[in-house]
Formats: structure tokens, sequence, C-alpha cells
């Protein structure tokens, strides 16, 4: 590659890593103290790439929410093909903000409509080429929200998601860890 060629997505780890710095300093102003969670996901070489181009796009990034209703039990959703459960929500798209993210997310894959009162976690995400040492880490973040239940009637999307319930206690398969150490009505 001549200097006239240089690789555009050179700096795009640097950049991913500002951006995630970014938000998390927004999400500082705007919400009292939350959680942050360090992550390293290892991915597949195709799995990276789908990451790097949505981290180029500024599409990286995802939310979810911890809904809880009236009586304290909490929204959870199983997606098909997994035993655990966890908070509804998932991808960010590109100039989406991450409550935005988060709300229609829930309302895609639980058929519910929630208030978002705060943040849970920031989950700090490094993706890292499993199969390529030389390939450069990048950065994402996915956002859990605090939530209160705002209507709707539970139900999975089809295609995505197995099965939508209220717990009141710990389910007995989670999809990762945070989920249960959360609180819970049950747990006290």
């Amino acid at each position: 590659m001549s200097d006239g060629d240089a690789d555009p997505d050179a700096d795009l780890p640097t950049r991913s890593r500002e951006r995630v710095d970014d938000w998390l300093a927004d999400l500082r102003e705007r919400y009292d103290g939350f959680e942050r969670v360090e992550k390293c996901w290892d991915l597949s070489a195709d799995a990276y790439e789908r990451n790097r181009e949505r981290v180029a796009a500024g599409a990286n990034g995802g939310a979810g929410i911890w809904i809880t209703n009236d009586a304290g039990a909490v929204l959870l959703v199983r997606n098909e093909g997994d035993e655990g459960w966890a908070d509804p929500g998932g991808k960010r798209e590109a100039g989406e903000s991450f409550e935005a993210a988060a709300r229609r997310e829930v309302r895609e894959e639980a058929n519910v409509d929630a208030t978002v009162t705060g943040v849970r976690e920031a989950h700090v995400l490094e993706l890292v080429d499993e199969t390529d040492p030389d390939r450069p880490a990048l950065w994402s973040l996915i956002v859990i929200f605090d939530g209160e239940y705002a209507g709707g009637d539970p139900r999975p999307r089809e295609g995505e998601i197995a099965a939508v319930e209220w717990f009141e206690g710990t389910p007995d398969a989670v999809l990762y860890p945070e989920v249960a150490d959360r609180p819970f009505p049950t747990n006290g």
C-alpha cells in the first residue's frame, strides 16, 4: 500500500476507545452512579469483521432495560437457542441514543413499553479476533438501564425470542453473570 493508499480504518481502534469514553462521560453527566463492567469478547474472524463494520459506521454498542413492575418483579427474555435468561435489549443503530435503542429493543423483543429511570451498568467491551492476535482490539459499549413497566402485553418476538416472563427471583439459568447479581423481590 502506498502512502496515498493509507488504510482509512487504521485509527479505528483509537476512535472506538475515544467514542466509548465520550459515551461514558455523557452517561455520568446525566445519570447518578452506575457500575462499570469490563469485558473482553473473543470473536471469530467473521464476528470480528461484522463488529468492525458496525464500529466504522458508528453503529456499535447496544442497550437493554432491567424492567420492574409495581410488585418489583423483573421482565426477562430468553433468546431462541439459549438456555439463560437476560434483560431485553439489543444493538444500537447509528445515530440512535442508548435510551432510544433500549426502548426500541424492549418493544421489539418483548412487546412492552418501559420508562428509563437510570443506568444500572455500563459494559465496556474489548472486541478481539480470537483467530488473529495481530488485529487490533476495538471497543464498544452496552448500557443496561433501570426501568419501569409502562404497558404492553409481554410476548416473545417470533424468530428471535423463545420466551418472555416476569421473575420474582433469580432464574435457574442466566445468559450472563450480572443478571444473577441484580435485585429480585424474593432475593431481599
